[in-house]
């Protein structure tokens, strides 16, 4: 998938290259270190902000996002009623109160279910982006309106943009994932990315046990201003990143025209509904999502598309790692949900994801096994009547 699909020879010579050095250290911190750094300059160039910070995976890059732009206890932090259950353990950690709310039409944060969920309590928005962008615009207004910080966990969606504007870079603060699955791998690894140099400050503070890293002085008198984790990157996944990042335009515009082509060949069914989006031409490509009939049809065409040789991703074979509804043991450890049918309390998501089908697009799928996989959703449709 994406980038875990290219690993390859380049990758190798970035680590070579770094033990090529008459004294290896794969140390972040270690003196003569410079991977790490150079991806990061090399990633905020990129992205179009001041400041990138790596780390250990995304889990840990949301965290640090958090814990950067001041999440404490007690604060409520709006966010997706589907997503990866990542961001919602990053809230927890830090003594929060996720308040997942319902999608739209889109997949993505509804707006006014945004705005209908503020109380005095709340602190940030979390907008999590999956593979194509939500309602920016609105979101982003409601957060200027009510006072709230915008965070961006766009671990799925890296080189996706609204509006010509990158994913990431609306927010105070934007997170991305370098596993599997994403857009880039590293085999783990996760970045912040921001303008903002004070959450940037806390964020690299937070994943290196409150180390300030003030210049001029040796790690052992580095002072402390708060708390931290050990969330380092490793110069060598720092090495695999830089090769990684040097394929993301050949990454992002084959994934779109596969992509492209398979829409073509499936947009004349009727009884499946194409994802609609805010901004298609923004979009991830490495994902198709459509909707069908309802929970039965959506296994009935998995089961189908296994037969022909193709799985799904996440809907509707994962859901249950990527929907608020079924995550009793982190929401239940709340007052407000302990007592509640999960379920009950996000209907409109449930059903939407129950009746949804999502599949891979790899970058390196040839025309002939698109071509198959075309066939095979349009004998799948035929299936469900």
């Amino acid at each position: 998938m994406a980038g875990a699909e290219l690993i390859g020879r380049e990758e190798l010579a970035e680590i070579q290259e770094l033990f090529s050095k008459e004294k290896v250290n794969l140390y972040r911190y270690g003196g003569g270190n410079y991977k790490a750094r150079e991806f990061e300059e090399k990633f905020a160039a990129y992205m179009g902000v001041k400041y990138a910070h790596a780390v250990s995976s995304g889990t840990a890059a949301i965290h640090c996002a958090l814990a950067g732009a001041g999440i404490e206890p007690g604060d409520e932090v709006i966010t997706t009623a589907w997503t990866f259950i990542a961001p919602i353990e990053a809230i927890s950690a830090l003594g929060a109160v996720p308040v997942p709310v319902e999608l739209d039409e889109t997949y993505h944060l509804d707006p006014a279910e945004v705005e209908k969920a503020i109380t005095p309590a709340t602190k940030a928005v979390v907008a999590i982006p999956m593979w194509a962008p939500p309602k920016m615009d609105e979101i982003a207004a409601i957060c200027k309106k009510h006072n709230l910080l915008l965070i961006e966990d766009a671990a799925q969606a890296l080189g996706a943009s609204y509006k010509g504007r990158k994913l990431g870079t609306f927010g105070s603060v934007g997170s991305f994932s370098f596993d599997a699955g994403k857009t880039l791998h590293t085999g783990e690894g996760g970045i912040i990315v921001t303008n903002d140099k004070e959450i940037y400050d806390r964020a690299a503070e937070f994943s290196d046990h409150g180390h300030m890293h003030l210049p001029g002085l040796p790690r052992g008198k580095d002072p402390r201003r708060a708390k931290g984790l050990n969330l380092r990157l490793s110069e060598v996944t720092a090495a695999i990143g830089l090769a990684q990042l040097a394929k993301i335009e050949m990454i992002l515009s084959k994934s779109k025209e596969n992509k492209r082509k398979i829409k073509e060949g499936i947009r004349h069914l009727d009884n499946i509904t194409l994802r609609p989006f805010s901004d298609e031409a923004g979009s991830q490509g490495d994902t198709l999502i459509f909707k069908v009939r309802d929970h039965d049809a959506a296994l009935q065409f998995e089961a189908h598309l296994m037969e022909h040789g193709f799985g799904t991703k996440i809907l509707p074979e994962a859901l249950d790692w990527h929907f608020a509804g079924v995550w009793g043991h982190l929401l239940g450890e709340y007052d407000r949900y302990s007592n509640a049918d999960l379920e009950a309390l996000w209907p409109k998501t449930g059903a939407l994801l129950r009746s949804s089908v999502c599949l891979n697009i790899p970058v390196l799928i040839d025309d002939a096994t698109i071509d198959k996989l075309v066939q095979a959703i349009i004998s799948g449709s035929k299936k469900i009547g």
